[in-house]
C-alpha cells in the first residue's frame, strides 16, 4: 500500500518552513484498472480547473509525462513516471490576506492487486492562526465517483446505519480488524429521540474520505460493548472514534491497567466510567483527522493550542 505522500512543495515554496499538515488521506479502489485510475486523474484536474483555472493546462498538455504552470501566488507540478503507475500533482497558493501558503499533493498509483488514490494538503505555520481543517473537495469527488474500499467495508460520504446483530458483527469485525486505514466515529442516539447529539449527515459528508460515521440504536450500542471491551462502550448522544489499529491487544493493553484502578476505587465514582468518553456536542472533525479515540485524547494531540480547541 501507498504510503502518505510527503508535503508538497512546488518550486517557490521550497524555501518555507514549518509545514502543518492538516489533511491527510490514503484510499484504495475496489475496481484495479487503467481506466479507473485515468478516471481518479480527471477527478484531479477537474477540481484544480475549479478552483484555480489559470492553473488548468490545456488537454494535450495534461496528456504529457511532467507539466508545469504558475501564475502569481499560484504553482502546480504534475508528474507521471515512465510506465504511468505512479502519477503525481502538487500545487501550492498563498492566502491573498492571511500570509500562509497552502500546499496540496494529489497521488493516483497502480499498487498490486489496488489502485490507491493518496492526498495531503498543509499549510505553513503562522503564530497567530488558527487550526483550519478544509477537507479539499476532491476527496469528496473521489468518494462520489470512484469505488472506495477501507478493508471489506466500501467507502461513503453518508452514515451507515447498524439495524440488527448481523450488520452489528460486521461493525464490530470492522473496527477491530487490522486492514482498516481510516477511523469510525460511532454514534448513538438517545432512548426515545433520534437525538445523536450531532447530525451524522452533516459529520459524514465533512469527514467523507477521511473516516467512516456509524449510527446505532441505543440497544445494538449495549451489545457493542462486551464485544469492544466496556471502556470503550458507545454512549447514546456521545461520538466514540476508533482509530485505526484498535483491536484486541489495544483493548488489553490498555484496558487492564483500568482494571486496577477500578477495583481500588470501588464505592466511588469510577475514573473508568469518564476515560475516554467524548461529548459529541463538542466534536470536531479535527479529532477523527489526528486519529483521536476521545475528546480528552484529542485535547492531548491534537496541534491547535488549548485557547482554541474547545470543541464548541
Amino acid at each position: 500500500m501507498l504510503a502518505p505522500p510527503p508535503p508538497p512543495s512546488p518550486h517557490a515554496t521550497t524555501s518555507q518552513r514549518g509545514l502543518r499538515t492538516v489533511v491527510r488521506s490514503t484510499l484504495r479502489g475496489a475496481d484495479h484498472s487503467p481506466a479507473n485510475r485515468r478516471h481518479a486523474q480527471e477527478l484531479v484536474w477537474q477540481w484544480v480547473g475549479s478552483k484555480w483555472p489559470r492553473l488548468l493546462p490545456s488537454p494535450s498538455q495534461r496528456e504529457q509525462r511532467h507539466v508545469e504552470c504558475a501564475v502569481p501566488g499560484q504553482e502546480l507540478a504534475a508528474h507521471s513516471n515512465a510506465d504511468g503507475s505512479l502519477w503525481t500533482l502538487a500545487v501550492a497558493f498563498h492566502e491573498k490576506r492571511g500570509g500562509r501558503c497552502w500546499m496540496t499533493r494529489a497521488v493516483v498509483a497502480d499498487r498490486p492487486g489496488v489502485d490507491v488514490m493518496a492526498l495531503q494538503t498543509s499549510c505553513t505555520e503562522l503564530a497567530d492562526a488558527p487550526a483550519v481543517v478544509a477537507p479539499p473537495r476532491l476527496l469528496g469527488a473521489w468518494v462520489e465517483h470512484l469505488g472506495l474500499q477501507d478493508g471489506t467495508v466500501a467507502v461513503r460520504g453518508a452514515p451507515r446505519n447498524i439495524d440488527d446483530t448481523d450488520q452489528l458483527a460486521a461493525f464490530c469485525g470492522h473496527v477491530l480488524s487490522a486492514r482498516r486505514t481510516l477511523p469510525v466515529i460511532a454514534l448513538a442516539n438517545r432512548p426515545n429521540s433520534r437525538f445523536y447529539g450531532v447530525d451524522p449527515r452533516g459529520l459524514a459528508e465533512a469527514v467523507r474520505g477521511m473516516a467512516h460515521v456509524v449510527c446505532l440504536t441505543p440497544e445494538l450500542a449495549a451489545l457493542a460493548g462486551p464485544r469492544l471491551g466496556a471502556s470503550f462502550s458507545i454512549v447514546p448522544g456521545a461520538a466514540r472514534i476508533f482509530a485505526p489499529g484498535f483491536g484486541p491487544q489495544s483493548l488489553r493493553a490498555e484496558c487492564a491497567p483500568q482494571q486496577r484502578i477500578r477495583r481500588r476505587t470501588a464505592g466511588r465514582v469510577s475514573m473508568l466510567r469518564r476515560w475516554r468518553l467524548c461529548r459529541a456536542a463538542d466534536f470536531r472533525p479535527e479529532c477523527a483527522i489526528n486519529g483521536a479515540q476521545s475528546w480528552a485524547h484529542c485535547r492531548a494531540i491534537c496541534p491547535a493550542r488549548e485557547g482554541a480547541h474547545s470543541h464548541r
